[in-house]
């Protein structure tokens, strides 16, 4: 059972730590990004390829009258974009 646990608390971090929203509308909203990063290892590799880690993307969108707050703690972080296209972010907001 302490298996499970540890995997099921690795897999929600996992998913909680990578947001991205594609071709939206953000209007009258607050974008907050308040991760905490400590220890990680964000690499792209290869070709046009991107890795994030607890950061925000917003690619293809509009964003009108919104507040945007990067309250992110990022310490011990290695991120790495290696190859050609290739991005990596950690505790970052990044417009498209």
């Amino acid at each position: 059972m302490k298996t499970f646990t540890s995997v099921a608390i690795f897999a929600l971090t996992s998913v909680l730590s990578f947001n991205a929203m594609a071709e939206s509308k953000v209007e009258k909203s607050i974008v907050l990004n308040k991760s905490i990063n400590q220890g990680n290892a964000t690499i792209a590799y290869g070709y046009d390829n991107l890795a994030s880690t607890g950061s925000i993307n917003v690619k293809d969108s509009t964003v009108s009258k919104s507040i945007v707050l990067n309250k992110s703690i990022n310490q011990g972080n290695a991120t790495v974009a290696y190859g050609e296209g290739n991005t990596a972010t950690t505790g970052s907001i990044t417009f498209e």
